[in-house]
């Protein structure tokens, strides 16, 4: 696991350069900007960004701490609100533990603005990354005591493609943003937006050169390194994003084709069988499952893992399943719950309640068939348990209760208390029985998948349908189809909504769904007609909500230079 790799009596220097950089690329760096200034310090004796990266070892833990910046960013809970990235606020998901309030993304006219705080930390998130790889980037360039130039082009693709990794992030929200490739080491007070096609050429050079000089599939030193595969994968995003299907066909195809990846189709690993049954697709998301060579279909993993110094975990359980320990009482007035089973369900608070699209339209025509639909895959029934209630061991039901008398509200038990659970954010039993994990966090400690081949197919059948190709779009999404046994699709029925209801039922809570919609400009059409929040439908989205706001913090700072905001805010 690289996070074994990091030397932990310099963590702490890394942890000021991961979350000291942020405020460097928004200005707000207060040492001196002049190199010859005579009052400026060299530190010796302790570590400074100028000074932390020129030895192999050093750069080793520069790289280090990107994945660490990113793992501990991927899936919070915190004031970034990462996990909105995963479908919040779109045609998947509403906040189903406060569907009427003001939370990010519930009405897009009142949370999708200038001022608010998530928008800023994306943004400080992104531009700390970009920073920190143009920091690597320089020395790695001007180190010259490698053991050969192999080894140095491989450090150097790995902040290359973190770097295209984070400005794609940036161009996909905002559009027109600063192309930043050189360390800003001084209170930088007038960037400019750069035209996004400016933004994506560099983003496809950082990532031609990832996918030449990184370790192929199989060779990376660690579980959770970047390889070709990745790169390609990520540029092949890049690719439909500016129209060019067929280098995205070609980009696809390479990942597809050249490096032994495969989906997996026979049951393998960790096999926890809770519910009594489970498949291959259950297999994928089982602790310890996750990572090469066992799993032949996982392309970049984040790397959760308690049991080692410096392990983390992720809120996932947290965000995406429902709140069913507070559902409150029987019919009969007992208590509904006599002793909780959050050992085998965790306790999630449903911040992504997905909507009646997720949990019940794309599965009809397979509903009995598609093996990513089984009981134990979707948990849709929940229990009464409590031997005191006569109504033990029945199914829970809404229409068991009287809603007229006030008592109860519908809105708050179907959006917060119960709705379909999707097992794959959540480890069962185990994560509590065996990893030490607490139940009341609503966190786990699986690997998560950033990239895995099922959706490398999908993004190949995208390309082709923009290139007319329905045939082998097809062909394409059927190898995910027929792994789930599902009916396969024909040609004529393939289309863009057709491909984005797959990823639903392949990629949901893991794909991430706002910068999916956003780079194929469906955001404002599939979020109103498939976003259902009783007290919000449609999100209140807007037109001009295609691109988010610049933070209004950051066009304050950049007070020698006009930097516009977008259009609408």
């Amino acid at each position: 696991m690289i996070l074994n790799k990091i030397n932990l009596k310099n963590n702490n220097v890394m942890k000021k350069i991961i979350f000291v950089l942020p405020l460097l690329i928004a200005g707000l760096m207060l040492l001196s900007a002049c190199e010859d200034n005579p009052l400026r310090e060299t530190p010796r004796d302790f570590l400074t960004p100028d000074n932390a990266y020129n030895s192999i070892e050093g750069i080793e833990q520069g790289i280090t701490g990107i994945y660490v910046s990113m793992r501990l960013n991927w899936y919070r809970n915190g004031g970034a609100q990462s996990y909105g990235l995963f479908g919040i606020g779109t045609d998947v998901s509403y906040d189903g533990e406060n569907p009427g309030g003001q939370r990010f993304m519930t009405n897009y006219e009142t949370t999708v603005t200038p001022q608010f705080g998530v928008i800023e930390s994306w943004w400080r998130f992104l531009y700390g990354h970009i920073q920190q790889s143009n920091l690597l980037i320089r020395s790695i360039e001007n180190f010259d005591e490698w053991n050969s130039e192999d080894q140095k082009r491989r450090y150097l693709a790995e902040a290359r493609f973190f770097r295209a990794w984070s400005h794609r992030m940036a161009v996909t929200l905002w559009g027109d943003v600063p192309l930043v490739t050189e360390v800003i080491d001084y209170a930088k007070v007038d960037f400019v937006r750069t035209p996004k096609e400016q933004v994506y050429d560099q983003i496809v050079e950082d990532l031609l050169y990832a996918a030449e000089n990184l370790p192929v599939p199989g060779s990376e030193s660690a579980p959770g390194r970047i390889t070709q595969g990745a790169a390609l994968h990520l540029l092949t995003e890049v690719y439909l994003a500016i129209g060019e299907d067929q280098l995205a066909v070609n980009a696809s195809s390479r990942v597809i084709q050249d490096y032994g990846y495969a989906l997996m189709t026979e049951r393998f690993g960790a096999q926890t069988d809770v519910f009594g049954s489970g498949d291959v697709y259950y297999d994928l998301f089982r602790y310890d499952n996750q990572n090469p060579p066992g799993n032949t279909e996982a392309i970049w993993v984040i790397q959760f893992e308690p049991n080692v110094e410096g392990g983390s975990n992720n809120y996932w359980a947290g965000i995406f399943g429902p709140r069913y320990f507070s559902w409150g009482n029987t019919p009969d007035g007992f208590s509904a719950f006599h002793n909780t089973f959050s050992d085998t369900l965790g306790r999630p608070v449903s911040r992504n309640r997905g909507t009646d699209l997720v949990h019940y339209h794309v599965w009809e025509s397979d509903w009995d068939t598609d093996i990513r639909n089984a009981p134990h895959n979707i948990k849709r029934d929940f229990y009464f348990e409590n031997p005191a209630s006569e109504f033990h061991a029945q199914r829970i039901s809404t229409d068991l209760y009287d809603y007229s008398t006030g008592q109860r509200s519908l809105s708050r038990d179907t959006t917060n208390y119960i709705f379909p659970y999707f097992m794959k954010t959540f480890e069962p039993v185990v994560e509590v029985r065996d990893k030490g994990a607490s139940p009341s966090t609503g966190a786990i400690h699986t690997g998560f998948y950033a990239m895995r081949l099922a959706e490398t197919y999908l993004l190949r059948a995208e390309a082709y349908v923009n290139l007319g190709n329905h045939a082998l779009a097809a062909e394409d999404i059927n190898v995910v189809r027929n792994r789930a046994n599902a009916t396969p699709v024909s040609p004529g029925d393939v289309d863009i909504d057709y491909i984005l209801d797959e990823r639903i039922r392949e990629l949901y809570a893991e794909e991430m769904r706002l910068i999916t919609l956003m780079r194929m400009d469906k955001l404002i059409d599939r979020t109103r007609r498939y976003h259902d929040n009783p007290f919000q439908p449609g999100a209140n989205i807007q037109e001009h909500n295609r691109l988010f706001p610049i933070p209004q913090s950051q066009i304050d700072l950049n007070r020698d230079a006009d930097f516009q905001q977008n259009p609408g805010y």
